[in-house]
This record gives C-alpha cells, structure tokens and sequence, in this order.
C-alpha cells in the first residue's frame, strides 16, 4: 500500500492526456452533467432498505459501489478534470479519492487550482439522503474559510454547484470534489505533551469560530455517530462477543443516559465538528524545532449541533488513545480550557462521554467490519480501545477527573508549552 499524508493509499490508476481529444469546456459539460445527473429523489431497493429515518440501521450496507472508471468519468464531466494520478483513500463508509490534474490539460471549469491536488468524496447511500445537511458541510467550509480556520476548500462543479446527486451502480450518491490539504497527519508524528496541548487549543479556536454559524440542516439533523445516538448502539452489540466487554457496554450506556443524556435541556449547545481524531487532524512541524502543531483540520461529515461538551470529549478520547495514557488527556483539556472555558459541572461529564464514545467506535468498528471485512482501517481502535474502556470503567473512573486536573495544572506550571 502507498501513502498519502500516512493515509493508507490504493494505487488505482497514472494516466496521461495529450492534448489531441476534443474539448468543449464548460458548454459540453454542463450538457453531459445535466443529461446524467440525478435529482437524488429516485432511490433504488438497497438504499431504502439502508435507510428506515435518519440513522443506521443493523444489517445496511451503505457504502457506494464505484468502479475505477467511474471516478476517471465522474471528474471529466462534472469538473472538467483531466487525471494524471488518483488513489483511493482508506475511508469508513463513504468513497474518497484523492486526485492530480493532468498539467498538459486546460481546464477552464476550475479558475483558482489547487497545486496540491483534489479529494473526490462520494457519499454514502445513507448520508446522500440529506442534500440539506450536505449543502450546510460545504457553506461550513467556506465560513470557516474566512475565519482562519485551515480546512478544505469546496470546488464548484460545470453547473456552479458544490455537489451533485449522482447515479453510480444503482445507488443515488452525492459527488463532492475539496481542495487538498497538504501536509502529515496527527497519528503518523511522535504525541508530545506540546502537541496535545496545541491540539486543544486548536479545538477551542475552531469551536470559538463555529459558534456564530448557523444553517437549518442542523436543527433536524440526527446520525448514529451523534453522542445523543449512543443508545441506539444497544441493537448492535450482537457483534461484541466477549460478554464481559457487552456487560461494560451495557453499562456505560445506561450510565451515559442518566447522568448526561438527562441534562441535555441544560448544556451549551453549538454546531461541532464532532469527529476531531487522530485521522482528521493535518499538522506541520515547527520551524526549526522538533515538535509538531496544528495546521489544518479536515472530514466535517460528523459535524452537528450538539452539546459542546460532546466536541470535548469525542476529541479527548482520540487523544487519549493516541497519547496511550488516561493521564496525559488532562494536557489536551488545559489546552481547550485555556482558550475556551468550560463549567466545572459540565467538566465533570467528560468521563461519561469519552466512555461512551469508545463504546460507540469499538461497536460501529466490529458491526461495520462484518460487511467489508477486508477494510482494516474499521478495526483501527479496537485493541487499544477495548483496554482503555475497561482501564478507565473500571479502575479509573473514580479518580479520573482529578487526575486529569492534576496533570493538566502540572504541564502548565513546569512548561512554557
């Protein structure tokens, strides 16, 4: 396998392009576009069995069936793109390719170039349903855009449009093409308290900046990710196997119902991004230095209103899987906390939400596992994951918030970070 920003790569496909074929730019495209695009409102037997309502249900597959040549098809009609180079990038449930323009090739639907190339995101089934949600991702995008936030650009398609319904193999997908982001990627540098640190600080800019964006997709919008979903995890837990991690599952979802679900009316509520982990976090090294800092945040296919305190603790319990220490998790909170302060109250359910987080990805990791079993990239937290489960369930989840505050106020007296 190759690599991409240490994203594991399938080399599909190197093609040149002279400039002996016929092109019509934009006139020609927009026909082709109009002629094989669909509205989105067909759907076939597969995706209705996907999608009873919003969320997943067990026993759907909804990733998109997409052949090498329907990529190669996709951008010649709907943006105009010649390719030099694409590879698919290891993806949950949707089908992300990263893309290179042919250079020998005159491209005049896309006026600004990205030098760095492309990402090619087709939607799952499931996902494609919410044109509305998928059309608040982009102006999400491009608000953030304008507020110094680094994070993929939406390129418009031959109708002036960020994405478009399409129908590949049977199945209606939405088609979106982002600007790439170059760079490394959190999980392949050393985890430093530094870095934990900046990442918190990072987080708190970037919810400081989603706190004044609005869009109605997100008052209704509901996905199984959501932390407000994590009951529902209970009709997948046939897939856990050992009984006593389900007996923990069992347990940190009724505690998670009762001490945070409760207080729902209560909280600060706030468009997150919902998914800020090790996979989604572009850093760069600092100059003349060892250490690592942020330098973009990408995938806002989890973002959502929810509970802020949700943002935290999705993202702490990345990093504590990254750093592989309950302990150090207290850096990333004094890093948020530095910047964007939270009420003690709210802090005290955190544990709550990290638990019910790991029991979320390690079930959605084996249940998706069992429809794509050669996809490695679902089993990615589960060794780690499960031993920190029971670690933070079962030893450590009396001591866990002064812990965190201790170490927390530790960095930040004997660092200048």
């Amino acid at each position: 396998m190759e690599q991409w920003n240490n994203v594991e790569l399938t080399n599909m496909s190197k093609k040149s392009y002279t400039l002996n074929h016929a092109y019509d730019a934009a006139e020609k495209l927009n026909k082709e576009n109009t002629a094989k695009s669909s509205n989105g409102n067909g759907t076939s037997a597969d995706e209705s069995a996907a999608a009873d309502g919003d969320l997943l249900k067990p026993g759907s597959d909804v990733r998109p069936k997409v052949e090498p040549e329907d990529v190669e098809s996709l951008l010649r009609r709907l943006y105009g793109i010649t390719i030099s180079e694409v590879k698919e990038i290891v993806a949950y449930d949707d089908r992300n390719f990263f893309v290179k323009e042919d250079s020998n090739v005159k491209n005049p639907l896309i006026v600004t170039h990205c030098p760095h190339g492309y990402v090619l995101k087709i939607l799952n089934s499931l996902d494609s349903k919410k044109e509305d949600f998928v059309d608040a991702q982009n102006q999400m995008l491009l608000y953030l855009g304008k507020h110094s936030v680094k994070c993929p650009r939406p390129v418009a398609n031959a109708t002036g449009k960020y994405y478009s319904v399409e129908r590949l193999n049977g199945n209606s997908n939405v088609v979106r093409l982002l600007e790439f982001i170059p760079g490394e990627i959190f999980h392949q540098v050393p985890v430093t308290k530094h870095l934990l640190y900046r990442s918190g600080e990072y987080l708190a800019r970037l919810d400081r900046a989603l706190k004044n964006f609005t869009h109605q997709a997100y008052e209704t919008h509901k996905t199984l990710w959501m932390l407000q979903s994590v009951p529902e995890l209970r009709q997948f837990l046939y897939v856990v196997k050992d009984q006593e991690l389900r007996l923990i599952c069992d347990e940190v979802i009724d505690a998670f119902e009762a001490k945070v679900l409760s207080q729902l009316p209560s909280m600060e509520h706030q468009i997150i991004h919902g998914d800020f982990n090790e996979q989604n976090i572009v850093v760069e090294q600092v100059p003349n230095q060892t250490e690592y800092t942020i330098k973009g945040v990408i995938d806002f296919g989890d973002t959502s209103k929810s509970p802020l305190i949700f943002e935290i603790g999705i993202a702490l319990t990345y990093m504590i899987l990254q750093a592989n220490d309950l302990a150090n998790g207290g850096i990333f909170l004094s890093g948020y906390t530095s910047l964007n302060p939270i009420e003690n109250s709210e802090l005290a359910l955190l544990k709550y939400c990290v638990a019910a987080r790991l029991v979320q990805s390690l079930v959605m990791g084996l249940y998706t596992h069992t429809l794509h079993p050669t996809n490695e990239y679902l089993l990615v937290t589960q060794e780690k994951g499960w031993k920190l489960l029971q670690k933070l369930w079962r030893e450590s989840l009396g001591d866990i918030d002064e812990l965190w505050a201790s170490t927390g106020h530790q960095y930040l007296t004997q660092s200048n970070k």
